[in-house]
């Protein structure tokens, strides 16, 4: 019973507070403005003005920080994105880079392929540079072409590319294709010690054997002394060996050497490029046969299937 009073008793006062809302609501809206509720009012407003400007101070810090805070960690976000994005960008550029490189080595290989140097006929593969000996006892690349492109042992290899460094600017030969499997290659360079290659003075009559050298140039031998060489004169095949196509540009003379008690003369030469910066190669598949490196050509004292290995 206790519990009903009370229950009732509650809605009593619920019934009246609302009854006498409505009543001052109603009075508030008739009376004019200077009426005394307007009045009430407007004293009830001044007197909680100061209350809530300190409410507004007190609480001012705290939503400082936490701007402060939220600031922070959309900062943090943001930092995130941005730094994910450069490093994206960063990857497109290298990709861009290296396919306007790759592009670049490509057209020069086919305006070297173009430029009329080579024999009528010759058919070419383009291949990519993947390994390089470790060390200067060897020269040679690794490409990935082989039997299944066309590839076969002693197959000339060319190359072309822009100055680097102090080598000339230029287009000329690489080596020759030493091992061949069926999807990639090996590719002697013309600076291996164990290299030679038959070569002549570009306009002259010169003609010799250029060899490697542990030194990394070239060095020509076996040439007359009385021939005239000079230095600056450009160095290219001659065609004997039956491996070189005949006028292919090898190098650049840098140095003559003649002593009085040598029969022959020794030319330094500088490879016409740059083989260390090598990205692409061409070979050469079908190289037309040239005339072969017979006894008549041999220099005095060299005697034919020595295993010299001159091509």
């Amino acid at each position: 019973m206790s519990g009903q009073k009370g229950a009732g008793r509650r809605r009593l006062v619920f019934t009246v507070l609302v009854m006498a809302s409505l009543l001052l609501v109603t009075l508030f809206l008739r009376e004019s403005a200077g009426g005394f509720l307007h009045s009430m009012q407007t004293d009830g407003l001044g007197a909680m003005s100061p209350l809530q400007s300190l409410a507004t101070r007190a609480v001012e810090p705290f939503q400082d920080g936490w701007r402060y805070v939220t600031g922070l960690w959309s900062a943090y976000e943001e930092n995130e994105k941005l730094t994910a994005e450069v490093e994206e960008l960063r990857g497109r550029v290298i990709e861009l880079e290296e396919g306007a490189e790759q592009n670049r080595d490509l057209k020069e290989l086919l305006d070297f392929r173009e430029s009329g140097i080579f024999p009528e006929g010759s058919t070419f593969v383009v291949a990519r540079v993947i390994g390089r000996s470790p060390t200067q006892w060897e020269e040679w690349l690794q490409i990935d072409r082989g039997t299944a492109d066309g590839l076969a042992v002693n197959q000339p290899v060319v190359g072309a590319m822009g100055p680097v460094g102090n080598s000339p600017a230029g287009k000329g030969l690489v080596g020759k294709v030493v091992a061949v499997t069926a999807h990639s290659a090996q590719v002697q360079l013309i600076l291996d010690s164990q290299s030679s290659v038959a070569a002549k003075v570009q306009g002259g009559t010169a003609e010799g054997i250029l060899q490697g050298s542990l030194s990394r140039t070239l060095i020509m031998d076996y040439v007359e002394r009385d021939q005239l060489v000079e230095e600056g004169v450009v160095v290219v095949t001659s065609g004997m060996g039956g491996i070189y196509p005949r006028g292919i540009p090898v190098g650049v003379v840098t140095g003559i050497g003649e002593e009085d008690v040598n029969i022959y003369k020794q030319i330094e030469v500088q490879p016409q490029l740059n083989l260390y910066g090598l990205t692409e190669v061409m070979v050469i598949t079908n190289p037309p046969a040239e005339t072969g490196l017979g006894e008549g050509f041999l220099p005095t004292g060299i005697q034919s299937g020595s295993g010299s290995g001159r091509d």
